[in-house]
């Protein structure tokens, strides 16, 4: 089982190796390293004032990307932080500068369709595409059984713009109710993977984590028949930070994962068969 198991790996990682050698990849990272991400309280701003919003930036950012405001356009108001560089003397008679907020200010921002110019490249080539179509028969019931064999209760819900969730401190794993079968299996997987691997304590990095798991997805997934490539690929490119290295650091337990979770797919499935042959 582990050379296969080992070569599903192989694959995931000369995709992801393909994926961020492009050059839609490197013009989607330089990109959006220059937009922010915006306060709860500014998003709500933003869509008060104008729903349709997608994509937004300040006039000078626009300007720094090729694009322009169109004449005559309104700005969105936000609020922006005012931070002030302040020196202070240590103990040791050092001298240190940090920045200390001293309130807000109004600022404005324009949606893309308040602005004109060169085109953005597609940030959704190298997004996640959600699986459709139905999954093996039979598996669902058997991830869930593993689950609880390990303390972990799967139920169908949704807290937020998620997939799924892995509940450490009330053993549950979530998946989200309204996503096709094949994606359901493979959100299960992945919340499975981190009961499995991440339980215990803390892990090195988010990123770690979550290519970790999605990669425990993709090669359970691979090993039962079901493409997850449009999903996993990116995924895994995007939390590793196209880092071939930090792929290669985790297959090992990625793995004894897959095979941890397979091994308990395989016993279910002779003990079905058994059932069948007696009735």
């Amino acid at each position: 089982m582990n050379d296969k198991l080992r070569v599903a790996h192989d694959k995931l990682q000369s995709a992801v190796a393909e994926i961020v050698s492009g050059d839609e990849w490197k013009r989607m990272l330089s990109v959006a390293a220059k937009f922010h991400n915006y306060s709860f309280n500014n998003q709500l701003m933003i869509f008060l004032q104008r729903p349709d919003a997608t994509v937004v930036a300040g006039f000078n950012r626009w300007k720094s990307l090729d694009r322009f405001v169109k004449k005559g356009e309104k700005g969105l108001a936000i609020f922006a932080p005012c931070k002030y560089k302040t020196k202070i003397e240590d103990d040791s008679g050092d001298e240190k500068t940090f920045q200390q907020l001293r309130g807000f200010r109004v600022v404005h921002v324009f949606d893309i369709s308040q602005t004109e110019g060169a085109e953005l490249p597609d940030l959704d080539a190298v997004r996640p595409k959600l699986l459709d179509g139905d999954a093996p028969v039979g598996i669902w019931d058997a991830l869930a059984s593993h689950a609880a064999s390990v303390g972990f209760e799967v139920v169908r819900d949704r807290k937020g713009a998620e997939n799924g969730y892995c509940d450490f401190l009330n053993k549950k794993i979530a998946v989200r109710p309204d996503v096709a079968p094949a994606q359901a299996v493979k959100t299960l997987i992945h919340e499975l993977g981190h009961a499995l691997l991440h339980s215990e304590g803390p892990v090195a990095s988010r990123e770690v984590a979550e290519t970790e798991v999605e990669s425990v997805a993709f090669v359970v997934c691979d090993a039962i028949g079901l493409d997850t490539g449009n999903y996993s690929f990116p995924y895994v490119a995007r939390w590793a930070g196209g880092s071939e290295d930090l792929i290669k650091d985790t297959a090992g337990r990625v793995i004894e994962c897959a095979k941890s979770i397979l091994g308990s797919l395989v016993l279910v499935s002779e003990d079905d068969e058994e059932m069948d042959k007696a009735s």
